[in-house]
């Protein structure tokens, strides 16, 4: 190899890699200035009493979320909270045989929460926690975490209610209610408002859809997870010749009928206020093989909203590691 080669070579790597390296390393100051900030976060764990005679629809739900997204800080604002954005934290935990439901707010945050569930729910019955459930952690030799995270592209929506005969959560806590004695089951749902500028990047993957761009690839993991296998296949091609004749013009891709209900429902999902999610799981109790299989079950209802030609849900990051 001349050194004009490896020179190339050396300048080309750096050039690929370098940026990448660079988001890394920032994304990840990034978050540990987010943990440290939710560790610093003086908060309340609330406990919601729901009365078995509830029959409020799924749109009731819905509006409660809209009017959440109120929370949401403008740039100054985040610039006076030291860029940091509140979340909320919607659990369910399954602790000695009694389904619970709780609500972890910052405690600046409470009256305005609590208003908005009880315009929503003006049944339900809120009050501070006794203790936070998952204190529970020391009594059990068995941890078993994971995450749930998207299937594809977050521009694509999951099954909603609108899809369902019965309530799909009935499938969940029913999975919840099975355990045995001594057993735990935790399930929080970690939820922050974000701009409507994340209707961009429903748009980005829209036109690269109609267009055929491999681009609309390399964002194909779930949670919007990139994929470098593509980026190869794009690389690669960049050192391909040209194909077709000199001043042709580029053909125009025809949509499948699969692509057209893709780019429908995205757009659909487009007009929503956003959020950024996590999805967490634990499993607590004393054998490894019993967590595997209720880990496997309640992943297992999740799976209800799952489409084959839209998004859906799967678990990622499993782990029996105390410390996560």
């Amino acid at each position: 190899m001349s050194i004009l080669s490896w020179l190339f070579d050396t300048l080309l790597q750096w050039y690929v890699w370098m940026p990448i390296v660079g988001v890394l390393a920032y994304l990840t100051w990034r978050n540990n200035r987010i943990i440290d900030a939710v560790k610093s976060t003086d908060s309340i764990l609330l406990i919601l009493e729901i009365p078995k005679a509830n029959d409020k629809q799924e749109l009731a739900a819905e509006q409660l979320f809209a009017s959440l997204h109120g929370i949401l800080r403008d740039k100054q604002e985040l610039k006076l909270n030291n860029g940091v954005q509140e979340h909320l934290s919607f659990e369910i935990a399954s602790v000695n045989g009694q389904i619970r439901f709780y609500v972890w707010v910052p405690k600046n945050l409470r009256s305005f929460v609590e208003g908005q569930i009880y315009a929503q729910y003006p049944t339900v019955q809120i009050s501070e926690a006794d203790e936070d459930y998952v204190v529970h952690e020391r009594d059990h030799s068995v941890i078993y975490t994971s995450e749930i995270t998207m299937t594809d592209n977050e521009s694509l929506p999951i099954k909603t209610f609108q899809s369902f005969e019965v309530d799909p959560l009935a499938g969940i806590t029913g999975t919840l209610a099975k355990l045995d004695s001594g057993e735990e089951v935790w399930v929080q749902i970690l939820a922050r408002p974000i701009a409507d500028e994340w209707h961009k990047q429903s748009e980005r993957w829209i036109t690269s859809v109609k267009s055929g761009s491999p681009f609309a690839a390399l964002m194909g993991g779930g949670s919007g997870s990139f994929n470098f296998r593509w980026l190869s296949e794009v690389l690669g091609a960049l050192w391909k010749p040209p194909e077709g004749a000199a001043g042709s013009a580029p053909a125009t891709k025809e949509l499948s009928d699969r692509d057209k209900t893709r780019i429908s429902e995205a757009e659909k999902k487009a007009t929503k206020l956003g959020y950024q999610v996590k999805l967490r799981l634990a499993y607590l109790g004393e054998s490894q093989t019993n967590a595997k299989l209720q880990m496997q079950a309640i992943v297992g209802t999740f799976k209800q909203f799952n489409s084959t030609n839209l998004n859906g849900f799967k678990m990622s990051s499993p782990s029996f590691a105390k410390d996560d």
